[in-house]
């Protein structure tokens, strides 16, 4: 069986245009390379709040994006995001009126102001809420940041995608691989298609000289799942062998010629392994050598990648045939994806499926009130991504289709801009 072999893009040049970044993954970036930077020994906290706040300012950031930012960094930690958000207007963000202007900002007062970006409200974080009109489509409260640019903020992360045929998965797969052709970036790009290039799949996506960079396998036999697990288990040694290069030398004391390269692995159809498997228990596939070896070097891949600047984004049709375990489904984030494509294909399974998951939502509220919008999405045949990570949220789908060989972010913004 033919292991697939990763490309390594070209390094950027100066000449390289840069297209403008997205306002709400500049504020996180900047918030997120703050908060780096106040973790090291002697540094001036204060400085750097009075920094990032002067950078926000500059930039006109919303305030609303700046509490998003704050409340995704800190994974649903309340009480710390509101300290921090608090912090910062301390340090001048939002910017107070002159002492000659009055203190009253739009109808609201600066201490009110403040107060206000101290305070949660679960609703401006996307959450639903009780819906009075089924038939009005704008009063279904969606997620107002873009999940997909949050995926990829940061500069090494991990991903599962789940959705049934035709919703998307692999589209964003395709994006994701597109936007780091077109950054040319020196990374390593390591694309697996477990469809075989049977139906959709990720197609033949090429390099601007034309060369095919996705290798293609099918699951069907018990060597081609030794196969497949034998590359995932390459990819958890590279893992390890960063890890321990990282122990010997901290990232402060590695220069640019020693740090390893960026990889990015991409992997499309993990749900083909359980049809290879057809009728057998959880229980059997755990004790065959070859699955339970795959699941345990997915784990390490995705919990532990992205410390040592290895990102992996896979997808599956639901998170009880993605062939990873709870523990590498806590520490990933998640986005289950719905919409009807023509020919009714598609649906929106893969969202009941985590909605009524106990593990991945908990609180009964939240369950039912996502059930009732969800209801009405169905009804509409709106397309949603949903993720439970952290704060639950629903978001809109764009539609990826026309934005492949482009940038990711900006794309993907103005797509969601044209369906609203």
């Amino acid at each position: 069986m033919r292991i697939p072999q990763p490309t390594v893009l070209p390094q950027a040049t100066d000449t390289d245009p840069h297209p403008p970044i997205d306002p709400l993954l500049r504020v996180r970036i900047l918030i997120e390379t703050a908060m780096e930077q106040a973790q090291f020994a002697g540094t001036d906290s204060d400085l750097i709040a009075r920094q990032l706040a002067a950078e926000l300012c500059k930039h006109q950031a919303k305030l609303s994006d700046v509490r998003v930012a704050v409340q995704e960094l800190y994974q649903g930690d309340r009480a710390g995001a509101q300290a921090y958000l608090a912090y910062l207007a301390q340090h001048g963000f939002p910017k107070a009126a002159p002492d000659t202007q009055p203190q009253v900002m739009i109808g609201r007062t600066l201490a009110e102001q403040t107060q206000a970006i101290s305070q949660y409200q679960p609703d401006a974080y996307g959450q639903i809420t009780g819906q009075t009109s089924p038939a009005d489509s704008a009063r279904i409260p969606f997620y107002s940041g873009n999940l997909i640019a949050e995926l990829v903020a940061n500069s090494a992360f991990s991903a599962v995608v789940f959705g049934d045929r035709r919703s998307g998965t692999s589209a964003i797969l395709r994006a994701i691989a597109y936007d780091q052709i077109a950054k040319s970036a020196q990374v390593i790009l390591d694309i697996l298609d477990l469809h075989d290039g049977t139906w959709g799949g990720l197609e033949d996506i090429q390099l601007p000289d034309g060369a095919r960079i996705v290798s293609y396998q099918r699951l069907s036999t018990q060597l081609d799942i030794e196969a497949l697990s034998q590359k995932i288990a390459t990819l958890a040694a590279e893992v390890r062998r960063r890890q321990r290069q990282q122990q010997q030398n901290p990232p402060l004391t590695l220069s640019a010629n020693k740090s390893p390269p960026p990889y990015l692995f991409l992997i499309d159809g993990l749900s083909e392994i359980h049809g290879a498997l057809p009728g057998w228990s959880a229980d059997r596939r755990s004790k065959d050598a070859a699955f339970s070896r795959a699941a345990s070097s997915l784990r390490v891949v995705l919990c532990h990648g992205p410390a040592v600047g290895i990102s992996c984004v896979a997808t599956a049709r639901d998170h009880s045939t993605c062939l990873c375990d709870a523990i590498a489904l806590a520490e990933t984030r998640l986005l289950f994806l719905g919409r009807v494509s023509n020919g009714r294909n598609g649906g929106y399974r893969a969202i009941d499926r985590a909605i009524e998951d106990k593990e991945l939502l908990p609180a009964p509220h939240e369950r039912s009130r996502f059930r009732e919008a969800l209801a009405l999405v169905k009804q509409l045949a709106q397309p949603v991504v949903f993720t439970p990570n952290g704060i639950p949220r629903l978001g809109s789908l764009g539609d990826f289709g026309g934005y492949l060989s482009a940038d990711l972010l900006i794309h993907y913004q103005q797509a969601l801009e044209a369906q609203a």
